[in-house]
This record gives structure tokens, C-alpha cells and sequence, in this order.
């Protein structure tokens, strides 16, 4: 039986609604597809974009559609228009939203769902809900009481996966450790090889500094933090392939024309920025770590933009795609 693939609706005022209906159109013959979310809302929705699909009731307990043109809905929400309307935000939405993603995760460790795909949440939102969580990321720490994840974007041509993610970057540098980089990169491997089917991941370290220090010209983070990482690693795991670090403006290069299967960023930019520039419309967002698949497309709510039916569902696409693969690669 194909995998069941759980899509969390995200904030119901932002583009969540809709690029969960235009991917869903076009999903992978991989899988199959449940959303998580508020029937009302993906029913408006579907009827503003002219959509093939009908949003459906639905619980894990009744057969699956046999039509593909109903898109299953477990129903976990019935919002008021004033919490729904594209492009308005509120703490209600804010709450539904939160309360989908923890469905989700509860039902992908119970293996009712192989996998989940987050839609985008706002997370002022959830704030003013009383969720006191910075995203995404650190609810699903929480909820599957994994004691440390990572940032893992995928693009096309490109895996970057960072050492520290949102802490301003005159605060990289102390955030850095031997151990803290270390523990990245064995993450990565063990990821890269359960989930993505590699069976020995090639991967490269960025440097810090220009240059990867030049020797120390350009700062001794390289020599004193970074190559100690990458070369007792070498010394205690014969069978993973790690190097580095290399001068940050060259190793993507590298990394696109096929020497890595992935890049260690030790921030936030350092790795987005090659991502983004390649694959702005189909990124995904893979968090390392966690005992289940979750993946979610590479954008915010845009509730600028929520509601006029123009919202690109390239990187929702492929979040589902990915998800899928993951499950396969599980299972195998």
C-alpha cells in the first residue's frame, strides 16, 4: 500500500490553503495524501481556484477515496470566516494551525501517517495563541522528545545542512564547537543513509572565515574548532567520508558539480544563500534528527500575497515528493 502522507494546513489566513490543493492536483503516483487542517477552509479555497479537487471529510478509519479528484480532510478545525480570510491573521488561526502540527506528529509516531509536510505557520501567531515555540522545528523536537535536530535544506543540484540556524552572525563564532560540529555531520550521515538512500554520503565542511582562514590570516576558527571536527571523525569513523574545511566560495561549486552529497554550513546564510539562488521555487526543508519524516516547502505565509490564487506550489511539490521518497527509503 502506498505511504499515507499527512499535509499540515498552515496558518489559514496565509497561501497554505492554496498550495496545498495546487500540489495535491499534481501529487506523485508515490503516495497518497490526507490534510490536516479546516474543511471550510480548503473548501473556499478550492472554490476560488477552480480546483479539480473536492476537500472531503475524512477519518484514518474509512477506506480511502477511490476518486482522485477528493482530496481527503481530517477535519481538526471549523473556523469562523473571521479566522480564515486570506491575508488576516489571528490568534484562532494561529491556535488551529499549531494544533494540526501536533496531530500530525502524534499520528506519524504512531506510523498512521509515514510522513508529514508542514505547511507554513506565522509564528506571531502562535505566539499570541500561547505557543511559545520559535517554529516548526523546535515543536517537533519537543513533540518526539528528540534532544537535538538539524537544519537540512534540499534543492535539485544541492543538500546544505547548518551548524547554527537563526543567532545573529556576530554570534556564530562562540556558537561554534568541535563537538557541536561533530555530532552535525554524524546526524547528517545517519540521515542521509536512512532516509535519502545513500549508502555512504559524501560530505563537505564549509569554512568560516575567507579563504577557510587562510593559514590563520583570516582568523583561527578553521584551524583551532573546524579541521579538528572533520579530522577526528576521519580518525574514529573509517567508513565516513567527510573533508574540510574548504573556502565557503568555492565548495558549492564542487558540491552542484557532484563531489558532495552535501555541504555542513556553520550559518544560517552561508548555506541559503547557494540554495535559494538555485532552487528558489522548489527548496525543501528537511529536519535531521527526528524519528519520522517531515518535510515542508522552503517559504513563509505570504499573506501579502494570500488569497489572489497567484502563490508558486513548485516547493510544496516537491516537499511532497521528498517526503514520499524518505518513507521509501525507510521501508527498504
Amino acid at each position: 500500500m502506498l505511504p499515507l502522507i499527512g499535509i499540515t494546513m498552515g496558518d489559514p489566513a496565509g497561501i497554505g490553503p492554496e498550495v496545498t490543493l495546487k500540489a495535491a492536483a499534481r501529487k506523485p503516483a508515490t503516495c497518497r495524501l490526507v490534510v490536516l487542517g479546516d474543511l471550510q477552509t480548503l473548501t473556499a479555497t478550492a472554490i476560488r481556484l477552480s480546483s479539480p479537487l473536492i476537500p472531503t471529510a475524512w477519518t484514518l478509519t474509512d477506506p480511502y477515496p477511490a476518486d482522485s479528484r477528493r482530496l481527503p480532510v481530517l477535519a481538526l478545525s471549523t473556523l469562523a470566516s473571521a479566522h480564515r480570510t486570506p491575508g488576516q491573521p489571528t490568534s484562532t488561526g494561529g491556535e488551529a494551525s499549531y494544533r494540526y502540527v501536533e496531530t500530525g506528529v502524534h499520528l506519524a509516531m504512531e506510523n498512521a501517517l509515514q510522513g508529514i509536510v508542514t505547511a507554513p505557520i506565522s509564528k506571531a501567531m502562535w505566539h499570541a495563541a500561547g505557543r511559545d515555540y520559535p517554529g516548526h522545528t523546535e515543536l517537533l523536537a519537543a513533540l518526539t522528545h528528540t534532544p537535538e535536530v538539524r537544519m537540512m535544506l534540499v534543492g535539485r543540484q544541492l543538500r546544505v545542512i547548518l551548524v547554527t540556524t537563526h543567532i545573529a552572525l556576530a554570534r556564530v563564532p562562540a556558537a561554534l564547537s568541535t563537538e557541536h560540529i561533530k555530532k552535525t555531520i554524524l546526524m547528517t550521515a545517519a540521515h542521509l543513509t536512512r532516509f535519502h538512500g545513500l549508502a555512504c554520503p559524501r560530505l563537505a565542511v564549509a569554512g568560516l572565515n575567507p579563504h577557510a582562514g587562510e593559514a590563520g590570516a583570516f582568523g583561527d576558527e578553521e584551524a583551532r574548532i573546524i579541521a579538528p571536527a572533520v579530522r577526528h571523525l576521519q580518525e574514529q569513523h573509517h567508513a565516513l567520508v567527510v573533508d574540510g574545511p574548504f573556502p565557503a566560495d568555492t565548495v558549492f561549486v564542487r558540491a552542484v558539480q557532484g563531489a558532495f552529497d552535501g555541504v555542513i554550513c556553520l550559518y544560517h546564510d552561508q548555506g541559503l544563500i547557494p540554495l535559494k539562488l538555485l532552487s528558489w521555487e522548489d527548496g525543501v526543508n528537511v529536519t535531521i534528527g527526528l524519528p519520522i519524516v517531515r518535510t515542508s516547502p522552503d517559504h513563509g505565509t505570504a499573506f501579502d500575497i494570500a488569497g489572489q490564487g497567484t502563490a508558486d506550489p513548485r516547493s510544496m511539490q516537491a516537499a511532497i515528493t521528498l517526503a514520499a521518497d524518505m518513507t521509501y527509503h525507510r521501508s527498504t
